[in-house]
């Protein structure tokens, strides 16, 4: 990761898009970062490995897992998931608020963020890293990617290696989408005695971004 792990969990403030935050986009610094405003909405902030022309967030993505068990089936979806993408250096970052996560069971939501989540401990989960594939990021297709970085998830962070596909359309990325398992055990989240054998240990996690160019406003 960049280091801003503890900066963004001071970032915590309820309120509208953060136009200053905005306006920092075109700064040169070595640091991609993402700042929290507004209820279940994530802004964007990619500080300047690049020109402006070369960044691209998706501000509203969604991420979606599914875990079959013999009492009742797990399933959340949020949709307010936060991708920023940088073509020059194929960095990208990935944020999300574990609270942002919505359930059928109202219950099985709490259960979620309280006992398992600790979502008022590790307020956020996050995925950073690099495409490894050398890609023409304005060459029209459909591309398989891998994105090597740290997962941290529950407060402990797993290097991984994630297979997705990336679709660049116009000469832009437009698309980004992934499938990936998550181990319980690896991140240290921890299921009650009594439940143990109705939750699977490995949840698969499906995510999927819409890109758009960012524009200095």
């Amino acid at each position: 990761m960049w280091s801003i792990a503890e900066h963004l969990a001071k970032r915590n403030e309820v309120g509208g898009i953060n136009a200053t935050a905005l306006n920092t986009l075109a700064e040169v610094k070595a640091e991609m970062a993402l700042d929290t405003t507004n209820t279940n909405s994530i802004v964007c902030r990619l500080r300047g490995y690049a020109a402006q022309a070369q960044q691209f967030v998706a501000k509203t993505g969604k991420a979606h897992f599914f875990s079959s068990n013999t009492m009742e089936n797990i399933e959340a979806t949020s949709n307010t998931a936060v991708c920023a993408l940088n073509t020059a250096s194929k960095k990208v970052v990935v944020k999300i608020r574990n609270t942002s996560f919505k359930f059928k069971n109202g219950l099985m939501e709490e259960h979620f963020n309280e006992n398992y989540m600790e979502s008022d401990k590790y307020e956020f989960s996050t995925l950073e890293g690099v495409i490894a594939e050398n890609i023409d990021f304005t060459r029209d297709g459909v591309y398989d990617v891998t994105i090597k970085g740290s997962l941290d998830v529950h407060g402990v962070k797993v290097e991984r290696e994630i297979k997705g596909r990336l679709t660049i359309a116009n000469g832009v990325p437009v698309e980004g989408t992934a499938k990936f398992d998550i181990k319980l055990a690896d991140h240290k989240i921890k299921i009650p005695s009594m439940l143990g054998a109705n939750i699977a240990e490995v949840i698969p996690v499906d995510v999927d971004f819409h890109y758009e160019k960012y524009e200095k406003k």
